[in-house]
């Protein structure tokens, strides 16, 4: 067991002087006063700013830290919404019309943003539903926004998934996988992340095939989709969907019908018959159809028994061309998935998510980028299609047995007590009793994820934070106040003390 001292450490290359003149360029812009721009007339401007409440203006300048302290106290931190995780300004942000809370108004950020800041658009933004990821049932929920962040501009990477999702943001944005949430550079190529689906109501090739190929009832339909049967029946009657009166009448063997012929027979004639031997094949693929390509995979395959390459399920398997060229069917060019994630794939904007594999991460260049505090308890968000989190270390699938955290358990040490109290000595050894109970629990086969459970706030936890100076500034106001918890306020001091240190026309008004 270790115990150790909470610390905080900056990580940008800090250059005071360049952030104080961007950010009064960017207040002399607003008040079309440039002209009064001088070497030395920054710091002046700034400290009238803030004291006319003028804060917005500081908001184009963010600081990083990486904290080490306690689980207890980074979930005070999250709380002040961690802006360290950004995408661009023309990633869409989904949101649900009103009246219809499936389907998708495709906003980008940046105006969502702008409608936040603007006073006249208060009652817009008000009324905005976007979507969120529920972990646990994996599906896709309807949230509130809090909060919009301008976080300046900064080195961005574009991620391209397989099924042709992009999304700009920085390296540090964090990505919902098999494995938990990670950041962007935790992932690699081949990696798979979760990606949102279009509502399945609007989608007519969807609805066909479950409701008359795979005689799903309209009740089975309804739960599936999450919505009433009048409102289904409606989608229906859009699409002129009708079941027939007999749903697939019982067959017999006979002459030209399903069981004439055995499955020797008929795989004979399927060999026979197949590419080159029919005398109906074309040599000149343009000259096929689609709907004869379609055919030629499912003879190509038909022999053969696959489950779906994402959510492994063995039924309703169904051919997908990745180049959407069904005239292409060499095996390359063909994937294996059930009729759930066939048309997840293709609908970037279905209410639903599934697994799809990182193609590229590359870097793009500096670009504006801005964030979501969204409504709890879902503090995450669509972007792109794509889920997205926020910045902190998790410890789900964090093994302590390893050798990566040296087989023990490190603990944050209670800044209230000394060394010689006794309710120190006691909690040391509550920490030893449960670090001794972790590793029992994971030597007789609990998976990581499941021993953790009985891990206190205690436990040593890093967290990556980015704000912006005014967030920084009210994050200081009421975490170094006498009447801050007292961990939280051991952090923010050592944080006040490094940007009242580097900024001083912007952080030496705050008394802590």
């Amino acid at each position: 067991m270790k115990i150790i001292e909470p610390s905080v450490e900056l990580v940008d290359d800090f250059d005071a002087a360049a952030i104080m003149k961007k950010i009064e360029r960017a207040g002399r812009v607003c008040y079309k006063s440039e002209g009064n721009i001088k070497d030395d007339s920054a710091e002046k401007f700034i400290r009238g700013i803030i004291k006319r409440g003028h804060e917005s203006v500081i908001e184009h300048a963010t600081v990083s830290f990486k904290i080490i302290c306690d689980r207890g106290v980074t979930h005070e931190l999250v709380r002040h919404r961690l802006a360290s995780y950004c995408v661009t300004g023309d990633t869409i942000i989904p949101s649900y019309v009103s009246n219809n809370r499936r389907s998708a108004k495709k906003r980008n950020i940046e105006t969502i943003y702008k409608w936040f800041m603007d006073s006249k658009c208060h009652a817009a933004f008000q009324q905005l539903v976007v979507r969120s990821f529920d972990e646990q049932s994996h599906s896709i929920v309807p949230n509130k926004i809090k909060k919009v962040f301008f976080n300046g501009i900064k080195d961005v990477f574009e991620i391209t998934t397989e099924s042709g999702r992009t999304l700009k943001c920085t390296d540090g944005h964090r990505f919902f996988t098999e494995e938990g949430w990670k950041t962007l550079g935790e992932l690699e190529l081949g990696n798979f992340i979760y990606v949102n689906g279009i509502p399945p109501l609007e989608n007519e090739e969807w609805l066909r095939h479950n409701y008359l190929t795979l005689n799903k009832t309209r009740k089975q339909l309804a739960e599936e989709i999450g919505c009433s049967e009048s409102r289904l029946y409606k989608a229906f009657k859009k699409f002129s969907i009708t079941k027939p009166l007999s749903d697939r009448p019982n067959r017999h063997p006979g002459h030209g019908v399903k069981g004439m012929f055995s499955e020797e027979q008929r795989a004979d004639i399927s060999k026979r018959m197949f590419g080159e031997s029919n005398h109906r094949y074309l040599k000149n693929r343009n000259d096929l159809s689609a709907s004869g390509g379609y055919r030629e995979s499912r003879i190509k395959f038909s022999s053969c028994s696959y489950e779906c390459e994402y959510c492994g399920t063995k039924e309703n398997v169904e051919i997908h061309h990745i180049d959407k060229n069904p005239r292409n069917n060499e095996e390359t060019n063909i994937k294996f998935l059930c009729s759930k994630c066939h048309h997840l794939w293709h609908r970037p904007y279905a209410i639903g998510a599934f697994k799809d594999k990182i193609q590229s991460i590359n870097y793009i260049g500096k670009e504006k980028v801005y964030d979501l505090e969204m409504a709890p308890p879902y503090q995450n968000y669509v972007a792109n299609s794509i889920i997205v989190h926020n910045s902190q270390e998790s410890t789900r699938f964090c093994d302590y047995t390893a050798g990566k955290f040296g087989g023990e358990l490190t603990f944050i040490k209670p800044c209230f007590w000394s060394e010689d109290d006794e309710n120190f000595q006691l909690w040391k050894a509550t920490m030893a009793q449960l670090e001794k109970n972790y590793l029992a629990l994971r030597a007789n086969g609990a998976k990581p994820e499941e021993a953790r459970s009985i891990l206190p706030n205690s436990l040593k936890t890093e967290i990556f934070v980015t704000m912006n100076l005014r967030e920084w500034r009210h994050f200081l106001k009421l975490r170094t106040a006498k009447a801050a918890h007292p961990q939280m306020r051991e952090i923010s001091l050592k944080i006040y003390k490094i940007l009242v240190e580097k900024l001083p026309a912007v952080f030496d008004d705050i008394q802590p």
